[in-house]
């Protein structure tokens, strides 16, 4: 089955139940109540009173501060140049078309973000998918498959798509060799919780591009904005490109965009990662119990991907959460829809800013569901 087909079947199943009956989805990438109820007591931000005039640029003034907080120092923002988006899609369309135009074959480093290769399928652009490094991605990961292939760019992106395991020293130090061999190097940030960016220890240089929409981690999606950052000599064409395919900001991208800057994002983050840990500690406490699912240790953000010692097939998955929906209300995604191979090892996401009740509840009954496919496997 696809993802769509597989996504769709559950959407129906869930659809089916009652109207006083709602189900929740541990892999879904919306936030849970108490979180939301929370986050809402401590957010605040300036509005900006222009809502008549085409915004294309944000100002000025307020550049260089958003440079810092993304980890470029002063020098590399001199050698930079920013381009604002109202959201990270836009900014992956723009590189795409980027990548397209120059007839770059683009290497995804998998898991990737899914919007990555369905544009490079709709621009034609020649690509590989090289997923022989999943699960294990920082144990497993070898620069040479890349070096010795005929890919010209190379499509990362950090976080490890759906997990919050952030690249360890050895892959940034494949980067690097990428860059130093004369490839494009993408950093898909997006998702990167601040302070943990590779532009920290990556810098700004000639081929290497970056994408993030800081408050896509914390869950804020109603002013998240995104900003593609490059060398400057590639300022004039990626100018042109967001013209066409980026468009104007939309008011809240510049209440994001401001947002960002000050304190009051920093006191969000203080309480997105508390959220999170308490959650993912819970998490661990529930595994303890299940002999065959294991998480990653090292997780820095609010998804986690769980493995279980076993592979499950579509129909057998598909079988069992039409079960679980009807019966008990809960469902997951399986980690295909999130760019992982399940054919040797199951897997799937959850989302650590759902209700604890309901991540409790709802994983216990996957995890008891799941463990008799495995088990009967």
């Amino acid at each position: 089955m696809t993802n769509y087909e597989i996504e769709m079947e559950l959407d129906k199943a869930s659809k089916a139940l009652s109207k006083e009956t709602q189900s929740v989805n541990l892999s879904y990438w919306n936030s849970g109540s108490e979180y939301k109820a929370k986050l809402k007591d401590i957010l605040k931000y300036e509005s900006v009173q222009d809502i008549f005039d085409y915004q294309y640029y944000l100002p000025e003034s307020i550049k260089k501060s958003i440079a810092n907080k993304l980890g470029f120092s002063s020098e590399d923002f001199y050698e930079s140049q920013g381009f604002a988006f109202s959201q990270s899609t836009h900014s992956i369309v723009t590189i795409a078309v980027f990548l397209s135009q120059r007839n770059l074959k683009t290497g995804i480093i998998a898991p990737a973000y899914f919007t990555a290769q369905t544009c490079l399928d709709d621009l034609k652009v020649a690509y590989h998918v090289f997923n022989e490094f999943i699960p294990d991605f920082n144990q497993n990961f070898d620069i040479s498959p890349l070096i010795n292939s005929d890919c010209e760019a190379f499509w990362f992106t950090s976080p490890i798509n759906s997990t919050s395991v952030y690249f360890n020293q050895n892959v940034i130090n494949g980067i690097q060799e990428l860059l130093d061999a004369g490839k494009w190097v993408i950093l898909d940030e997006a998702l990167c919780v601040n302070g943990k960016e590779l532009s920290r220890t990556l810098g700004i240089q000639e081929k290497l591009m970056y994408i993030y929409s800081p408050h896509k981690a914390l869950g804020i999606q109603g002013i998240k904005f995104s900003v593609i950052v490059t060398h400057k000599k590639f300022t004039d064409e990626i100018d042109r490109l967001k013209d066409c395919y980026g468009g104007s900001l939309n008011y809240l991208s510049q209440l994001g965009a401001r947002h960002f800057i000050s304190q009051n994002y920093d006191e969000c983050l203080r309480f997105y990662n508390q959220f999170w840990s308490d959650n993912y500690k819970r998490v661990h406490q529930i595994l303890a119990n299940y002999h065959f699912a294991h998480v990653s240790p090292d997780i820095s953000g609010h998804y986690a991907m769980i493995f279980l010692d076993g592979c499950i097939g579509s129909e057998n998955f598909i079988f069992a959460i039409k079960k679980l929906i009807k019966e008990k209300g809960y469902l997951i995604f399986p980690g295909v829809m999130h760019g992982f191979d399940i054919s040797k090892q199951f897997c799937f996401r959850i989302n650590l800013l759902l209700n604890k009740s309901d991540l409790e509840k709802g994983l216990i009954s996957v995890l008891d569901d799941m463990g008799k496919f495995i088990e009967n496997a």
